[in-house]
């Protein structure tokens, strides 16, 4: 008895150890952002935090700054996740290829992602420079501008800089994820398509993609999820600026919590924001769920 109890026990106390883990690291800071969302703190005054309700959601639902940031991390995300899977289907199907120095050239579209985040942000506020970054110093060169371009300070210019940058950082994991994808399907679907007359076209839009769909939705959600949380890059190289030009959700709470001290009110923000991340985890979820 004591022996079937022990084998039972045994994957669950071995277990126990990460369970503890991730109960300190994840799920106490999400429940006590959540209780102190229900309250008015701030730490900038010295008094005891009151049970407020639900004053600060009803406050987030009139705060235009925070309905801005949120549209504006919805809408970048999306324009982010098009480019990335448009541009990482087309890497990995060209690292797919019997090309010279395959392995070598696998190895260099890895480096944006292997690098930082905020290491990232520092290189590209650097390259972006208006008085003497490498970006204006090459489309001079190339005569495709006459002056040098604001890149980080000028509004659209500095919005536009912003998501390049983050697709940039984001089409390695989509291209790796895609190149297996591509590699685990049988090739004598392609040598039978080949023999019925298929083009490389038809071949792509008829077998690749479709055994793709699966991959492809997985790494999706959660490339979407973290370019919707991206705080590092956004606040190294704009930092939510010029004005409100590249001022994401993230770095929104951020501003909150860490420069006016508003926690309680930063709490309600990023409840709502995982709320709205809830929504792709689900979908995440139940397709593994299938599987």
């Amino acid at each position: 008895m004591k022996k079937r109890v022990k084998t039972v026990l045994s994957p669950y106390l071995f277990l126990l150890p990460c369970a503890l883990l991730i109960l300190v690291i994840l799920i106490y800071p999400v429940l006590s952002g959540l209780v102190n969302s229900f309250y008015n703190e701030n730490l900038i005054r010295p008094i005891t935090p009151v049970f407020v309700g639900v004053e600060n959601y009803a406050k987030l639902m009139k705060d235009s700054m925070f309905l801005n940031a949120l549209w504006r991390s919805i809408v970048w995300t999306v324009v982010i996740l098009i480019f990335e899977m448009a541009m990482g289907l087309l890497f990995a199907v060209l690292l797919s290829k019997d090309i010279y120095c395959k392995k070598l050239f696998r190895c260099l579209v890895l480096i944006p992602w292997i690098i930082p985040n905020a290491i990232a942000g520092i290189i590209w506020k650097w390259f972006l420079n208006e008085s003497f970054g490498m970006m204006n110093y090459l489309l001079k060169s190339t005569g495709l501008i006459s002056h040098n371009l604001a890149w980080l300070s000028d509004e659209k210019l500095a919005a536009v800089s912003v998501v390049t940058v983050i697709i940039w950082k984001s089409i390695p994991f989509v291209a790796i994820t895609l190149l297996a994808g591509i590699q685990a399907i049988p090739g004598d679907l392609y040598e039978a398509a080949k023999v019925d007359g298929a083009r490389s076209s038809q071949c792509f839009r008829f077998i690749t993609v479709p055994m793709l769909r699966n991959i492809m939705l997985i790494t999706a959600i959660l490339t979407s999820i973290w370019n919707f949380n991206q705080l590092e890059i956004i606040q190294v190289v704009t930092k939510g600026g010029p004005g409100e030009a590249t001022l994401s959700l993230p770095v929104y709470i951020y501003r909150l919590f860490m420069q006016t001290f508003q926690t309680s009110y930063a709490s309600a923000a990023a409840v709502v924001m995982m709320m709205v991340l809830i929504i792709p985890c689900i979908v995440y979820v139940r397709k593994l769920l299938k599987e």
